[in-house]
């Protein structure tokens, strides 16, 4: 495999030396290096949904199931931030109703979701989750070697901005490869 170094080198050889330095670091940024250029082992994947999700493109699972020895992992996110305001505005009762209904419609986002991945003879497992988003998703994507996550999750997007507030931050946040439909 050629070093793309080399490439610029051959590319420039006739330039001054100091026009090629200034290329290198007025380009450097579109250059990948050869770490860059490795396709990543992906033995773990994280698929995150919230109430926000919508209907996942059959596309998402395409791409999924070119890993079929990568366990997946489906969570469901309630997100309990949002239930601990509802607890302390509109009371006990008003929050456990809530909670009630995410888990309901959890569990048949997930059943939709299972019934596909057991189609594509994937390695799968799911849960429903009450935690914060942003944290539970940081943190776990620690230990996995891909996030796929909805646009749409955390909020409903608006006009101005195709992905979520919440997605913007969580893509910003983690250092590994992340799938966005």
């Amino acid at each position: 495999m050629v070093n793309f170094s080399e490439l610029i080198l051959r590319k420039f050889r006739n330039i001054a030396g100091s026009r090629y330095e200034e290329i290198m670091k007025a380009y450097q940024e579109f250059f990948l290096t050869e770490e860059e250029l490795q396709i990543p082992t992906i033995n773990s994947i994280l698929f995150a949904i919230d109430r926000f999700s919508g209907k996942i493109p059959d596309e998402v699972f395409d791409v999924v199931s070119a890993y079929p020895g990568a366990k997946v992992e489906v969570v469901y996110l309630i997100d309990s931030v949002l239930c601990g305001l509802i607890r302390e505005t509109l009371g006990e009762d008003e929050a456990r109703k809530f909670r009630e209904k995410e888990e309901a419609l959890g569990r048949e986002i997930l059943k939709k979701i299972e019934s596909t991945l057991s189609e594509l003879g994937m390695n799968f497992t799911m849960a429903i989750i009450f935690d914060d988003k942003v944290e539970f998703i940081e943190n776990e994507t620690e230990s996995r070697d891909l996030l796929v996550i909805s646009r749409h999750f955390g909020s409903e997007s608006v006009k101005t901005h195709k992905v979520s507030p919440v997605v913007f931050r969580i893509v910003q946040g983690i250092k590994k490869p992340v799938i966005v439909y």
